[in-house]
């Protein structure tokens, strides 16, 4: 992992070919999902951009390593897709900054070690200028951790309470204003070409076997013209991506910065992500009903639930409207509605 970070931050000094080679094989491998990921793909890149030397000697090794698992705080029960409406407080404090406020939907809080949080340090100045970005230790006395059941019936996302929270003036990231320039490069890296999508090939070649056995009637649903046309689509749209992650890496490599066009990604992505889904359930038929674990299941009911976790796709890392919204007014230079 971090193969593209700087060889003094623990990485390789590599290219994002590399890192592309890295995800198939991951991908050939059937290898687990990647441990603290939100460290890995949205805390480090804001780091390396804009904390301090101190800040990256600190944390960038332990990321890398998993040691220490982040967690991310933006998201408050007032505050989604008008994320610079945020209220969580920072203020300092002899010394030090003093937090109080509650974040939610705070995907695997519950193992965060640390989270990388939003919050408001100007309440006089404009909302999107009296915004820091601070690192919080989630041992530190006053944090509170609660568990959310979702509709997959497991407990990823969180709400996190910060009551009376003591946290270093060092732990803020760049200046006490810079909270959403700092906060928009992250989610540039989140909305942006992201090479998982490698793992789509692989997802419709098992859907495309299981249809081989799968019987309507006396037809074997892979001779079904709407299933053919439904999965050619959905091949068709995975190549798109596929080649839209090589578009951006090449423009990476000479030197052009992820900029409001990666919207588009994460539109297409988390979109695609939802029929896909739902085509691999309406495969099963009846069985497409059951759920993980039940005798009858097919595939240990997995697909069942990847279908509904996908709902969460076209949310988190801004809603589909909010992508819609940024790619008319800053890409397409359209007038606000």
């Amino acid at each position: 992992m971090g193969l593209r970070w700087p060889r003094e931050y623990g990485g390789q000094g590599l290219s994002l070919g590399h890192e592309l080679v890295r995800a198939e094989e991951f991908q050939r491998a059937k290898a687990p999902p990647v441990a603290n990921v939100i460290g890995l793909t949205l805390c480090a890149p804001a780091l390396l951009e804009s904390g301090s030397e101190a800040q990256k000697r600190r944390f960038l090794a332990n990321i890398l390593s998993a040691e220490e698992i982040w967690v991310q705080g933006y998201s408050e029960p007032g505050a989604g897709s008008d994320l610079a409406g945020l209220s969580t407080r920072a203020e300092r404090v002899d010394g030090a900054w003093l937090v109080n406020g509650q974040k939610i939907w705070t995907t695997n809080g519950m193992h965060g070690d640390w989270v990388f949080c939003l919050v408001r340090t100007d309440p006089a100045a404009k909302k999107h200028e009296g915004i820091g970005f601070l690192l919080i230790d989630m041992k530190s006395p006053g944090v509170e951790v609660r568990p959310i059941m979702n509709a997959t019936t497991g407990r990823d996302f969180c709400e996190v309470f910060f009551t009376g929270v003591r946290v270093p003036v060092e732990n803020m990231v760049g200046e006490p204003t810079q909270g959403w320039q700092i906060a928009n490069q992250v989610l540039r890296h989140e909305r942006g070409a992201d090479i998982s999508v490698v793992r789509y090939g692989d997802l419709l070649a098992e859907i495309a076997e299981r249809a081989r056995s799968a019987r309507r009637g006396k037809t074997r649903l892979s001779d079904d013209a709407r299933f053919r046309q439904r999965w050619s689509q959905l091949r068709v749209e995975y190549e798109v991506l596929r080649q839209g992650v090589l578009k951006a890496m090449e423009d990476l490599k000479d030197g052009r910065q992820p900029g409001p066009e990666t919207s588009r990604f994460k539109l297409q992505q988390s979109e695609f992500e939802q029929r896909l889904m739902r085509l691999a359930t309406d495969v099963q038929g009846t069985y497409g009903q059951l759920w993980l674990d039940g005798p009858r299941g097919l595939d240990g009911g997995i697909w069942q639930w990847r279908e509904l976790w996908s709902r969460a796709y076209t949310i988190y890392g801004g809603s589909s409207e909010i992508q819609r919204n940024i790619l008319s007014e800053r890409v397409l230079g359209l007038p606000r509605g």
